[in-house]
């Protein structure tokens, strides 16, 4: 199809004899410079146009790639391809240079098309990107070490940025208003255009041009249009040269004064000086319509039921894996039953399957929770059925039973405006977006429960006593509880 609209476009502007395009490839471009074609000897025409092509001194690439960092549910059975060199080359290049956690998001797709085509005009020492793709690498923070690296590599740099985030809230959300692809996608919308150019004067020059607040679809494109080109943007002397911080912004440059503050917490040095001994992500269960529900025994009778299937399931998976050694075990993706109706899979709850672990339904794990802000239902707190629960199982260790106090707050890489909110009962993940929660106690599970004393302390004691006089304290015998508050934390104040 793309060939005829290439050709169909060509003829209609030169006339004469129809001619056919014999540049483009069926291909999956990243796998060009991965491995050799599979299907040559059934596609020879084909694979030859893909040798010519990759023998090429390549100096122009343009596209729109696709985005996407991963698949939405393990029931799609449709993980993103792996490309190990190239996926190596981000490692050493975006993700070395990156100060965030989770680095997932540089495997994204369109991320992966930007350092596929950089290291495409690479050999030629010269060339030009041009693609219009999602905007997120512009201000997010796992996104500094591309930056970084996108200002190293290139000579020029022009982000026209189209704005139109559909992931944000109130009037940030009425800023970004209309995505110039419509419905089309929920993301910010940038077109790059990268020069590398050899004989530049300057490098690294970064130019960015924001297509402004409260615009329809219409008023962007209508302003696209406009501009035509670079130089349009530039003869209206609307460019705005960007100078990178220390820390590889670009735009929304961190204040550095805040650096001095004291941490909340830090679990990269030990050293640091923090108000809390620890702090965790809201559970995550990837599966939230199976482990959340507003009535305790809608969620009973769900969770039985979705136990019941997937019991079912590792017994069918060891049958068609009797009399084999493992290796030759069928593959779990293939073999499960991936009916949302019946059952939410997930990575922790497939490799449990290909272990023939079996799971039994206890009523005494329900627990209260706060899925979102003033929204209180009934979790299924188990470590099975819960993809992530992080620290809660030293924070909240059993609802029902023990006290405790949070402070959620916004996490990095939130795409929502920054709130707080505390709470007495389990937070999700996204009670507030990516939330992180700071707890006033810890509490570890005795050993020799008998051998436990009991003591009891008013909260307000606890939380304003001198630093001498907070000890350890231990419950009625089944946890030890400490304070998440830290000395050094209350002292400082």
């Amino acid at each position: 199809i793309a060939a005829i609209n290439i050709e169909a476009v060509y003829h209609s502007l030169v006339g004469g004899e129809y001619q056919p395009f014999n540049g483009i490839c069926l291909t999956d471009t990243f796998q060009l410079h991965e491995k050799e074609d599979l299907v040559s000897h059934m596609m020879v025409a084909n694979s030859n146009r893909r040798k010519k092509q990759k023998a090429l001194d390549i100096r122009v690439i343009m596209g729109n790639p696709p985005y996407s960092a991963g698949q939405t549910s393990a029931n799609d059975n449709n993980a993103n391809v792996t490309y190990p060199i190239l996926d190596e080359s981000i490692r050493q290049t975006y993700a070395l240079n990156s100060t965030g956690t989770n680095k997932n998001a540089l495997y994204d797709s369109y991320i992966r098309a930007v350092r596929w085509a950089s290291n495409r005009i690479e050999a030629s020492g010269s060339g030009v990107i041009g693609f219009v793709s999602n905007a997120g690498f512009v201000d997010a923070n796992t996104a500094d070490g591309l930056r970084k690296c996108l200002a190293d590599e290139f000579s020029s740099i022009y982000i026209f940025h189209l704005r139109g985030n559909a992931r944000t809230a109130g009037e940030l959300r009425r800023k970004e208003k209309d995505n110039v692809f419509g419905q089309g996608t929920r993301t910010p919308i940038a077109i790059s255009i990268l020069v590398k150019n050899p004989n530049a004067t300057e490098h690294g020059q970064i130019f960015m041009h924001d297509i402004g607040d409260y615009l329809s679809r219409d008023e962007k494109l209508a302003k696209i249009t406009a501009f035509r080109s670079l130089r349009g943007i530039t003869e209206a002397n609307e460019w705005m040269p960007i100078t990178p911080d220390k820390h590889n912004d670009w735009v929304g440059q961190r204040d550095d004064s805040f650096g001095e503050f004291i941490s909340l917490g830090d679990k990269k040095d030990n050293d640091s000086t923090t108000v809390f001994t620890n702090y965790s992500s809201g559970i995550k269960t990837n599966r939230d319509a199976w482990c959340y529900n507003l009535s305790k025994s809608v969620l009973a009778k769900n969770l039985s039921g979705m136990v019941d299937f997937y019991n079912a399931e590792v017994n069918l998976y060891q049958i068609a894996c009797e009399g084999l050694i493992k290796g030759q075990y069928p593959n779990v993706d293939n073999f499960i039953n991936a009916d949302s109706a019946k059952i939410s899979w997930s990575g922790g709850l497939t490799a449990s399957l290909s272990r023939f672990n079996t799971l039994e339904f206890n009523n005494e794990l329900i627990a209260r929770s706060l899925y979102r802000p003033y929204s209180k239902g009934w979790l299924y707190f188990d470590k099975n059925l819960n993809e992530r629960r992080y620290q809660m199982p030293s924070i909240f260790p059993n609802i029902n039973k023990v006290q405790n106090r949070v402070i959620c707050v916004t996490g990095r890489g939130a795409t929502k405006e920054f709130c707080a909110l505390i709470t007495d009962t389990l937070p999700d993940l996204e009670m507030v977006s990516k939330g992180q929660c700071f707890p006033l106690k810890l509490y570890e599970k005795n050993s020799s429960p008998d051998k436990a004393t009991a003591t009891t302390s008013n909260t307000q004691d606890e939380m304003f006593s001198s630093p001498q006089a907070r000890k350890s304290l231990t419950s009625d015998g089944e946890y030890t509880v400490k304070d998440g508050l830290t000395d050094e934390g209350l002292v400082h104040f």
